[in-house]
């Protein structure tokens, strides 16, 4: 593996579509994928009420990971931020946030992997989270990576 640059991970992160979520829940690790957007360099998401909202009330510490795979050659790129996440509840920050993640997703929005446009806005119950981006690391598979390495052959 080859650790990546600062830029670089900065720009996985801001490209990624699908990040994983990873909490500490009633005592447990817990990981759930999120759509976010980066905003002043800090990652947000919307979530609504149940476990991922609960586990961030009780241990805001928390980590998000983004990966990127070429499909052609197996080689991928990782990377995992951390921080205390925090729930917004400025409203123009929230109104930022939530043009900024419609911006990133319109092109799937009404397609058969969302319920449509009505359902982006903010509103009840959705809560929104930010998370302050305190340490970044991010990884790729390396130059020199041959197949019998590859995702899911490991």
């Amino acid at each position: 593996m080859d650790e990546l640059s600062l830029e670089r991970c900065r720009q996985v992160l801001e490209d990624g579509w699908v990040g994983h979520l990873g909490v500490i829940s009633e005592g447990e690790p817990y990981v759930a994928p999120i759509s976010y957007v980066v905003v002043d360099g800090r990652v947000c998401f919307k979530t609504g009420p149940g476990r991922r909202a609960d586990a961030i009330k009780s241990s805001p510490r928390v980590c998000i990971e983004t990966s990127h795979v070429d499909q052609s050659t197996g080689y991928w790129e990782s990377v995992v931020v951390w921080g205390n996440a925090e729930e917004i509840t400025e409203d123009v920050e929230a109104q930022t946030v939530i043009a900024a993640l419609v911006s990133k997703y319109r092109p799937v929005l009404g397609s058969p992997l969302s319920p449509g446009p009505n359902d982006v806005g903010l509103g009840e119950p959705d809560i929104l989270i930010a998370l302050p981006i305190e340490t970044v690391t991010g990884r790729s598979s390396g130059s020199f990576f041959h197949i019998s390495s590859r995702p899911g052959r490991l």
